[in-house]
C-alpha cells in the first residue's frame, strides 16, 4: 500500500497537471526538508564564521552569493549574530575609519543583525547607488531581546527590548549643525520638541480633522551631554505614545561628516503610574539593566588615529577585544 504522502501527491497531480513522480519527489524533498544550493552555501559561510570569527572574506562570499541568487536587492550585507557571538563578547562594526564595539548582553535574543563592514568614503558602484537611494543612511545594527520569554504559536504574554544603530552621511549644512556637542544638543532639543504636540497643533488638528501621531508623546529626559568611554554623546529619552514605550537615544559625531545614533527601546509598561523603578516587574528591570550594560560598553576608536583635536573626544580608547576563535586559515576552503 502506498504511503499517505504518495497518495496525496498522486491526487495533486490529477488536479494540477503534475506527474505522480514529480509530486512524489517534491513531497520527499519537503519531508526531508531538502535545502537549496543557496541555503547550503549560506550555512557553510556561517559555519566558517562561527569557527573562525566574522571576517571580510566571508562577508564578500555572502555578497557574491546574494548577487548570484535572485531576488538580490542591495549590497548592504547584514548578518545574523545569534549563533556567531556569545554574551560577554562584543559586537564589532567598522564605520569607515572608525570602530564601534558594544557588549553582547545576556538574554534570549531575536534575529539580531549587524553590518560589520561599512565603507562610505570609497564605495563601489553598487554601494554608491544604495547610499543615494537611502539618502546616506545605513542601519548597521538591529538587536532585540525577549523580555517575557519567547512567543509561541499559541500566543502568550511577551514583549521585547533592543537597540537600533544608524550611521549617516551628513551634508555640509548638517555637519555644521552637529559640529560640536553644544550644537548637537541644541539640534537634538529642537528635534525632540518637534515630536510633541503644542496646543496650537491640537486645535489645528481638531479644526481640520487631521490625525496627528504625536498625540500623547512626552519628554522623559531632555538632551544632555554624557561621557562614555572617553567620548561625548548626547542622551535623551521620550515616551512614545504610539507604541507605549520609552525610547532612549545616544548620538555622537564622527568627523568628518558622519553621524551615529543608537536608539534603545524599553518594553511596554506604564512607567508614569509606577515612578519607583524598585517596583518594576523583574522583566522590565532586566531590560533596563541590559540597556545600561550596553550603553556603558559603547566604545568608538579611530583606526590609525592621528590625534587631531576632536570636540567629541575627551580621551582616546582602544576597541573592545575580538572574540577568541580559531586562527583564520591562509586560504579559504
Amino acid at each position: 500500500m502506498w504511503a499517505p504522502a504518495v497518495v496525496l501527491a498522486v491526487t495533486a497531480s490529477l488536479l494540477y497537471g503534475c506527474t505522480p513522480v514529480e509530486n512524489v519527489l517534491y513531497q520527499a524533498r519537503m519531508d526531508a526538508k531538502e535545502k537549496t544550493p543557496f541555503q547550503k552555501r549560506r550555512e557553510e559561510i556561517y559555519a566558517h564564521m562561527q569557527r573562525y570569527g566574522i571576517n571580510r572574506g566571508d562577508m564578500a562570499a555572502l555578497r557574491s552569493l546574494y548577487e548570484e541568487t535572485p531576488p538580490y536587492s542591495e549590497p548592504h550585507i547584514e548578518i545574523s549574530t545569534k549563533n556567531l557571538l556569545k554574551p560577554g563578547e562584543h559586537y564589532r562594526i567598522e564605520l569607515d575609519e572608525y570602530l564601534l564595539t558594544m557588549k553582547v548582553p545576556e538574554g534570549d535574543s531575536m534575529g539580531n543583525f549587524i553590518s560589520p563592514y561599512n565603507n562610505t568614503r570609497q564605495p563601489d558602484p553598487g554601494m554608491e547607488k544604495f547610499l543615494k537611494q537611502s539618502k546616506g543612511s545605513l542601519g548597521v545594527a538591529g538587536l532585540g531581546w525577549y523580555t517575557y520569554g519567547p512567543p509561541s504559536i499559541w500566543g502568550g504574554k511577551y514583549d521585547t527590548s533592543g537597540v537600533g544603530v544608524i550611521y549617516r552621511i551628513l551634508t555640509p549644512e548638517m555637519s555644521e549643525k552637529y559640529s560640536t556637542p553644544e550644537r548637537m544638543q541644541k539640534a537634538a532639543t529642537e528635534a525632540q520638541e518637534s515630536h510633541i504636540q503644542t496646543q496650537a497643533d491640537i486645535e489645528r488638528a481638531a479644526r481640520e480633522r487631521l490625525i496627528d501621531n504625536r498625540k500623547g508623546n512626552r519628554i522623559v529626559l531632555k538632551p544632555e551631554p554624557v561621557v562614555i568611554n572617553g567620548r561625548i554623546w548626547i542622551r535623551s529619552a521620550m515616551y512614545d505614545a504610539g507604541y507605549n514605550k520609552r525610547n532612549y537615544s545616544y548620538t555622537t559625531s564622527l568627523r568628518p561628516g558622519r553621524f551615529l545614533i543608537a536608539n534603545f527601546g524599553l518594553p511596554q509598561y506604564d512607567y508614569d503610574a509606577n515612578p519607583d523603578p524598585a517596583t518594576y516587574p523583574k522583566e522590565i528591570r532586566q531590560a533596563i539593566a541590559r540597556m545600561d550594560e550596553m550603553v556603558a560598553s559603547l566604545r568608538i576608536a579611530k583606526i590609525n588615529d592621528d590625534g587631531a583635536p576632536d570636540p567629541f573626544v575627551i580621551e582616546r580608547v582602544e576597541p573592545a577585544p575580538l572574540p577568541v576563535r580559531e586562527p583564520l586559515p591562509s586560504t579559504r576552503p
